[in-house]
């Protein structure tokens, strides 16, 4: 299971403005509660263009804003539909269903990746697998906590 976080950082660039918080302080990250006081309105809402599309249906008490409770469901929703991306992402570019990625099947479906191969492939087998891919991630993760 660890190995769909990992997956699901091939799409975080399209999923940029899904609308996730981010936290007041870090610099480049924009805050969604921008006066932090627990509830984001629609015009907060207004410089995140993916949370702006889905207000009316993240608003389940239908008040025209989103407490705590309504953007953590949000936030799990989008949690949910990256996954689920990634995971028909990668089967798609696996061609020959061996579960790891070789260098061709990754140029020729995910550039990106295919550009950053030998960063994935950790252990020089030419394959890019599950596990190697959440490795990367975690340690850039760790690397931007710090």
């Amino acid at each position: 299971m660890r190995w769909i976080l990992a997956l699901s950082s091939l799409i975080v660039a399209a999923a940029a403005q899904a609308g996730d918080p981010r936290p007041a302080g870090k610099p480049g990250h924009p805050q969604i509660d921008a006066n932090s006081d627990g509830i984001v309105t629609r015009e907060e809402a207004k410089s995140f263009p993916r949370l702006t599309a889905d207000f009316d249906a993240a608003d389940a008490n239908k008040d025209g804003q989103l407490d705590t409770a309504e953007m953590n469901a949000h936030r799990e929703k989008m949690r949910v539909e990256m996954r689920a991306k990634a995971e028909q992402r990668w089967t798609e570019a696996d061609k020959d269903g061996d579960g790891a990625l070789t260098r061709e099947e990754t140029q020729a479906s995910m550039p990106g990746l295919a550009e950053r191969f030998e960063q994935f492939d950790s252990n020089g087998d030419g394959k890019i697998a599950r596990d190697e891919m959440h490795n990367v991630r975690m340690k850039k993760r760790k690397q931007q906590a710090l």
